[in-house]
């Protein structure tokens, strides 16, 4: 960590690291607290106010309990229901490498399913009806799966307007930059030709989808990559958070060769189904000592032994 961070490296060696700090630049302090942070896991590096703030174990993604000073952190990109900020990667990657706050790193990887129905009181016209998120540590990065599924629609134009990331939104209304309006094709795509799968990925950030139209159920499904969690000024997180302006721009991007178009969905799916294949494999062994008990109980009953 420090070596990607030298100069906040060369601080934290100095005896009095805490006012040495201060010659830094606003990004190189972070990148200093990033540094401090990375073996702590009771604290969490805040960008805003540039300083280490105490864990609150009840601060996930699912329970929306976002510090006053976090105003302006939270991806706008996944819905409602999921509130995701660097944070939580942050944390959920440094318990995983640390084996530690056992309770806490389930919490931040607990799946979240958001359902609504036509005239609920939460209903809004054109919004997906299920809104699915599994966030999932692959490789050593955070990574995160959205199901959106939308039912009953009987013409495209009657989805709302939502975005997947900051480059990509449906429908595409800003016609300067052509290969941002990608995804609105294969939704348009996919709608017109029922049950055929139309993969794609963003140009700029890492994010894979596919898009399926089966029966009465239009299925968007992405695949995120949050990066590793060293800083939250850092590109691999900023490319997804960006700002007020970059939707209007360019923006921020990430270079084409950092993101293959598919490895997320393939590395996701990979881990998913490794996941599996080590649960069963656990409740097996769990049947199997457990019909051993039951067999030396028997032996010992019928004086077998």
């Amino acid at each position: 960590m420090l070596s990607r961070t030298c100069r906040a490296g060369r601080i934290l060696a100095q005896k009095d690291w805490k006012d040495a700090s201060l010659a830094l630049s606003a990004s190189e302090q972070i990148s200093f607290w990033a540094a401090v942070a990375y073996k702590l896991p009771n604290h969490w590096v805040c960008a805003r106010c540039c300083a280490l703030h105490e864990t609150d174990r009840s601060d996930t993604p699912r329970s929306q309990r976002s510090p006053p000073c976090q105003q302006g952190e939270t991806l706008d990109t996944l819905g409602r229901s999921y509130k995701l900020r660097h944070t939580h990667i942050e944390l959920a990657l440094k318990f995983r490498r640390m084996g530690t706050n056992t309770a806490y790193f389930s919490e931040l990887l607990e799946p979240c399913e958001y359902r609504t129905y036509r005239g609920a009181e939460s209903w809004k016209s054109g919004s997906p009806n299920v809104t699915i998120h599994i966030p999932r540590i692959v490789e050593g990065r955070f990574c995160l799966q959205v199901i959106k599924e939308f039912h009953g629609y009987e013409a495209l134009h009657e989805i709302r307007s939502f975005r997947i990331c900051r480059h990509q939104l449906f429908p595409w209304w800003y016609w300067g930059i052509k290969d941002w309006g990608v995804f609105e094709k294969n939704m348009e795509a996919a709608w017109h030709h029922p049950g055929n799968v139309y993969d794609g990925h963003c140009q700029c950030c890492p994010v894979d989808y596919s898009i399926l139209r089966d029966d009465d159920v239009l299925r968007v499904t992405l695949w995120y990559d949050f990066g590793t969690g060293k800083s939250p000024r850092d590109l691999e997180w900023m490319v997804h958070l960006g700002d007020e302006t970059d939707i209007y721009s360019n923006g921020l991007y990430v270079n084409v060769k950092d993101h293959e178009p598919g490895s997320i969905r393939k590395s996701f799916q990979q881990s998913s189904f490794n996941h599996m294949v080590r649960g069963l494999l656990r409740g097996m062994t769990l049947i199997s000592r457990k019909l051993c008990r039951t067999a030396r109980e028997v032996m010992m009953e019928h004086k077998l032994v």
